[in-house]
């Protein structure tokens, strides 16, 4: 029976105390109410976005040539300098390849000279064939030829001056062989010397995607093996991706607040560098969403972080990083405004709730800009109205036209 009497007492004890809190909110057919007043204020309306940090500067380092990587000279951190070198890819290939480009220009070069003794000997042969010719053509004009010789002598001094402009032709085709066998021969060593990567700029390692033994791809094969990148992190900006009812509002220059999720108090100032004019790539999922005409396409954003000030030492950045920005993209003065809560949705329709006379009494809104506890608003309202902007779940859910109510004063 001590048992089933404290049970008992327990549970009268808890009505009592649902009760008082439920009189705390409504008393006699009166809810307690927060107001706040509308007043004109200056908004700075914005919009917020995860971004990511790069550097303003970061070059991917590809090889020019295919081959395996044999020696590899820096580790991801490293600082280097340009013309310092990377890594190496086995040349031995390559360094066949110039051999044998070398030995064919030899060979090239003692063609050509081959060609301008031929050359030589057939303008000589040429030069006698032509005297011939003369001769001939003098004793056949005086009848002391008969025509049989005087066409074989016209025959011989033809011959030969197509046999000398054939010669003539030689040269010049072993001429431009040596050219061609020079060229390969330039490429043969360029190659050769790409067997050796080097940094273009100076900067630090941020990546290293090669290991000794893998083979990569030149720059010459497709797009080629991405295999180290270098960035300068003495400057850096953020990337988001703003969807297309957003990015219309941005322009370049805007202000922007940066907070780094590694280092929750640091704060960054930056502003709008440059703003996307194409989409992002369209996922299955979004061509999906596309055919049922739900699809939201987003485009880059880049934001300059303002770096005067910032301590690297103690805040360093690093490629990757996540941020949150905010981005104000317009500022609002003297405009008419509500706390943000203050506003709640009726049949579709945007309302506050006016006090008069312990009255709540609803009046129809329309809000535009906003900031981080207020928005701007037209409609049935005036400057100095008292409104209730609380509690959360009474606004929401329970308060209608017309209901009394009781100011709760703060204390």
């Amino acid at each position: 029976m001590k048992r089933w009497g404290w049970l008992a007492l327990l549970g009268a004890g808890i009505a009592a105390i649902l009760g008082i809190r439920k009189w705390g909110c409504q008393r006699s057919g009166v809810f307690t109410v927060e107001v706040d007043t509308v007043r004109r204020r200056t908004l700075k309306p914005f919009i917020t976005e995860t971004a990511v940090i790069r550097p303003v500067v970061e070059v991917p380092i590809s090889p020019d040539v295919s081959g395996e990587v044999v020696q590899i000279y820096v580790k991801e951190g490293d600082t280097v300098k340009a013309g310092q070198l990377l890594f190496t890819i086995r040349p031995d290939n390559y360094r066949t390849a110039l051999l044998q480009m070398q030995a064919g220009l030899e060979e090239a070069k003692a063609q050509y000279a081959a060609a301008q003794a031929s050359l030589i000997q057939q303008r000589s042969a040429f030069v006698q064939e032509s005297l011939s010719y003369e001769r001939a053509r003098r004793l056949y004009e005086g009848r002391a030829l008969s025509d049989a010789e005087w066409d074989a002598a016209r025959l011989r001094f033809q011959i030969a001056h197509a046999q000398l402009l054939s010669a003539e032709n030689s040269v010049k085709a072993a001429f431009h062989r040596i050219r061609s066998m020079e060229a390969n021969l330039s490429r043969a060593q360029i190659d050769y010397q790409r067997t050796s990567v080097y940094a273009s700029m100076n900067g630090v390692v941020t990546r290293l995607m090669v290991r000794t033994g893998q083979r990569v791809v030149g720059v010459g094969q497709m797009a080629g093996t991405e295999s180290i990148r270098i960035a300068d992190l003495s400057r850096f900006l953020v990337e988001m991706q703003v969807s297309e009812n957003d990015v219309v509002r941005l322009h370049v220059g805007d202000s922007a607040a940066i907070e780094v999720q590694a280092y929750p108090e640091l704060k960054l100032r930056g502003y709008v560098q440059q703003i996307g004019y194409s989409s992002g790539k369209v996922t299955q999922n979004e061509a999906a969403s596309a055919i049922t005409g739900e699809q939201v396409s987003t485009y880059l954003v880049r934001i300059a972080i303002d770096t005067a000030g910032y301590n690297a030492r103690k805040y360093p950045l690093r490629p990757e990083m996540s941020a949150l920005v905010r981005v104000f993209y317009e500022k609002r003065e003297n405009v008419l405004t509500v706390p943000l809560q203050a506003i709640v949705l009726r049949q579709g329709q945007e309302v506050v709730y006016e006090v008069v006379n312990g009255y709540a009494l609803e009046r129809k809104v329309r809000s535009s800009f906003a900031d981080e506890q207020f928005v701007e608003i037209e409609g049935d309202i005036k400057e100095g109205a008292q409104i209730i902007s609380g509690p959360y779940e009474l606004l929401q859910e329970r308060l209608a036209d017309s209901m009394r109510v009781d100011i709760r004063h703060k204390s």
